[in-house]
């Protein structure tokens, strides 16, 4: 029997339909999962995400994110936050920039209102909107904390996480633990401390880094013209789209997934081949290997025979 999968979008509505599409097609199909929207607090619910949500889980818009957490946290909870503005992990709170206090907030927020329906999973996907899948998603086994690759900046991503429901203590738990005097010094000690690396910190000081488990990405950031941002404006058009208004947010996500989609084709043609007829796979293989080696101790001997004849 396939585990209960439960995908979790946090953030807001962004990407449009056609990376929607993509998105129920390789993931939400392959993983049989449901899903749950976890975005701020809107009236705009028309498009198709709300019609294939399970669940609907608003956490209220606020100009500054500071009011969150003071309802919260006690007393003293942001000094790691609004430690360093540029690019901290208090981005969404006072003046400082970016966007992590948000997405920790939403992190957070999980964690406390939703916890019991988190139970009733396996497998918990953490995911975003505005991802383009452009291949089915892996199925990944259940036991670890399975994590895109790239995009860490000196931390480890957050844009695309999968854990087992009894590790969601130890995967959301950040704010926590952001908050707490007792991880102060080390924290502040952290000359960069931007919300990749605060998250990597957090992982660590629990000890579920050990269960981490980088996978090829399929899918890449992209984002309509008219969606928001508190960071990086889309620009790159890309080649799968239909859409004039889609554009690429890091072109190396996209770079990285055409890389490992035709490693991906080469493996699976492989495969096929083997399939089909595993004797003469493994002859045309053998033969290929002798052919080189062949061709290896011809170029050895002619380099040999060059060099003797210069003396």
């Amino acid at each position: 029997m396939m585990s209960k999968t439960l995908t979790i979008l946090i953030g807001n509505a962004r990407g449009g339909e056609e990376t929607w599409q993509t998105m129920y097609r390789h993931l939400l199909v392959p993983y049989d999962s449901d899903l749950a929207l976890c975005f701020g607090a809107t009236d705009s619910k028309d498009s198709s995400l709300y019609r294939r949500a399970k669940y609907d889980w608003e956490i209220p818009e606020v100009e500054n994110w500071r009011e969150y957490y003071e309802q919260i946290f006690p007393e003293g909870w942001d000094r790691v936050f609004v430690h360093q503005k540029s690019n901290g992990p208090g981005g969404g709170i006072d003046d400082c920039s970016g966007s992590g206090a948000v997405i920790f907030a939403f992190r957070d927020f999980i964690l406390r209102e939703k916890k019991e329906i988190l139970k009733e999973y396996d497998r918990i996907i953490l995911t975003r909107s505005d991802h383009y899948y452009l291949a089915p998603h892996p199925i990944l086994p259940l036991g670890f904390l399975h994590i895109v690759e790239g995009e860490n900046w000196g931390g480890i991503t957050d844009r695309h996480h999968i854990f087992d429901s009894d590790m969601m203590e130890n995967a959301l738990g950040i704010c926590d633990y952001l908050s707490s005097p007792e991880n102060f010094k080390r924290l502040l000690s952290v000359k960069k401390l931007n919300p990749e690396r605060a998250l990597f910190e957090f992982f660590r000081s629990s000890g579920i880094d050990a269960k981490i488990n980088r996978f090829k990405r399929v899918q890449f950031t992209v984002a309509d013209v008219q969606d928001s941002t508190r960071w990086r404006v889309a620009q790159g058009a890309f080649m799968e789209s239909t859409s004039p208004t889609l554009k690429l947010k890091y072109e190396s996500e996209y770079i990285r997934v055409k890389e490992n989609l035709n490693w991906l084709l080469r493996l699976q043609r492989l495969f096929k081949e083997f399939r089909s007829n595993p004797i003469k796979f493994f002859w045309t293989k053998l033969r290929t290997r002798l052919k080189l080696r062949t061709r290896l101790s011809a170029l050895l001997a002619r380099h040999k025979l060059d060099r003797s004849s210069n003396f």
